[in-house]
């Protein structure tokens, strides 16, 4: 019965995605590297996919399947997007505040425990800017950033619903308390909820494009119902996955997300901006702020022991982490001192389950200060530029998801589906100095021409970047 459904269920997969490319007959077939991409990094390594394994104790890659497949993908991402005309140089001088933190953990090589490896990683993650470059050079980049993450949807959500039922094997583990837990396509519930809300929140970011395009019309006539049955497999996968903190941030994609009256006025931006870049502040001073943030805890699923994790960041001391400038970039967990934690609490780590927290061990105080700046930086670069662009709300709702996000999880410079998402999010890429004929947006935000010259906004300006 099984590989029957399993069947279906890629029937169905394919039905839907031949819809998806019929609504945009413009984007690229290059378009199909990011959508692998991102439908690998949304569900498990390929060496997974192969031969069930492949991943060290830190979390990261250390087959040869999935060595190969980063390689060709980035690779070839950086020739396809220099082809089309993108500077990198322009775009690097853009980009100050995020190079700056790149900077600092390239340096952080000169006194890391194996230099090599956090070297390897940091130019891996890194090379996601090329991936990044290939979208932003298609002519219609916000069409093409919106298609690959639907086009993963259609496969993700069928295959993680039939792979529960039907596959429990390869989707359900058992939790370091002995509770029974649904992973779905990934390794983890968590991360499991992390690609649930992602696509989700493009799923509706979609749609009001859309709907917004064709004012006057009824409910009914502007339902794509095709994406309407993604949006609910996926709130139906994100209730089982029982994971508070994607649904959390789901919730804040929603509302950065949809136009409401005084929730559009600058001063709101900026407040509620400002009040989730002091979540990570209040959370590290628990004790003073307890009653201010108990109910942020308790909406992320957790206890004020953050369900445990106080206890695995209770070991990080001085003695196993420089407090100032860290151990280096991602080597702690897979080595001797993340090992020691781990048989002294008797439970594999593969991270501090806090990207501030994991950040600190990487690069001490001055990485924690350097991220703060990017936060701010780009943050408040989004705030100013919100008002009447839906995709810059949407780049602000999920800027602030990914935030809020990392107090319990782990995502910042870390190979991973939202860290990708988040630098497609706030990247600056240098203007086009293209003029073309007045432009206007069709059902789903088309650039087409028509006779009055004018310039083309940053965001849906097609041709190539000089």
């Amino acid at each position: 019965m099984a590989p029957i459904v399993l069947f279906v269920s890629l029937i169905f997969s394919f039905w839907m995605l031949k819809r998806e490319l019929r609504r945009r007959p413009s984007l690229s077939a290059a378009l199909w590297i990011p959508t692998f991409f991102v439908m690998i990094l949304g569900s498990r390594p390929v060496s997974d996919w192969i031969e069930r394994g492949g991943t060290n104790g830190s979390g990261f890659s250390s087959s040869p399947w999935d060595a190969a497949f980063f390689a060709v993908v980035l690779g070839v991402s950086l020739v396809i997007a220099t082809s089309r005309g993108v500077k990198w140089g322009k775009f690097l001088a853009a980009n100050i505040p995020l190079m700056l933190i790149y900077a600092y953990f390239i340096s952080s090589t000169i006194w890391s425990d194996d230099p090599m490896g956090s070297a390897k990683k940091i130019f891996k993650d890194f090379a996601l800017l090329f991936v990044i470059g290939l979208i932003y050079s298609e002519k219609e980049p916000l069409q093409a950033m919106r298609a690959i993450f639907i086009r993963s949807a259609c496969f993700l959500f069928p295959l993680s619903i039939v792979f529960d039922r039907w596959f429990p094997r390869l989707a359900r583990e058992f939790s370091p308390n002995g509770t029974m837990q649904f992973s779905g396509v990934t390794g983890q519930k968590n991360t499991l909820g992390e690609m649930v809300f992602i696509l989700c929140a493009v799923l509706l970011w979609d749609y009001l494009e859309m709907r917004e395009s064709q004012v006057g019309k009824s409910f009914l006539s502007t339902v794509p119902w095709d994406q309407l049955i993604l949006f609910l497999m996926g709130i139906f996968i994100l209730v089982q996955s029982q994971s508070k903190t994607a649904l959390v941030a789901l919730f804040i994609c929603i509302a950065f997300s949809i136009r409401i009256g005084w929730l559009l006025t600058a001063k709101v931006r900026t407040l509620a901006f400002l009040f989730v870049l002091s979540t990570p502040f209040l959370m590290f001073f628990t004790q003073e702020f307890g009653e201010m943030i108990q109910p942020i805890v308790a909406a992320l699923g957790r206890d004020m022991t953050f369900t445990g994790r106080t206890n695995i960041w209770s070991h990080i001391t001085w003695e196993n982490v420089n407090p100032i400038i860290g151990c280096g970039y991602w080597i702690f967990w897979a080595g001797p001192k993340g090992q020691a934690i781990s048989d002294s609490i008797a439970w594999k780590i593969p991270n501090a389950h806090c990207g501030y927290i994991d950040l600190y061990i990487d690069g001490g105080i001055c990485a924690l200060f350097v991220l703060f700046c990017v936060l701010a930086a780009y943050g408040f670069r989004l705030v100013k530029r919100g008002h009447g662009n839906r995709f810059q709300q949407v780049r602000l709702g999920m800027f602030s998801a990914a935030i809020v996000y990392n107090l319990s999880e782990s995502s910042f410079l870390r190979m991973g589906l939202l860290w990708f998402t988040t630098l497609l999010m706030i990247v600056d890429f240098p203007r086009m100095k293209q003029t073309i004929k007045k432009f206007h947006r069709t059902s789903y935000g088309v650039v087409v021409a028509s006779r009055r010259s004018e310039t083309v906004p940053e965001a849906v300006r097609p041709g190539v970047f000089q």
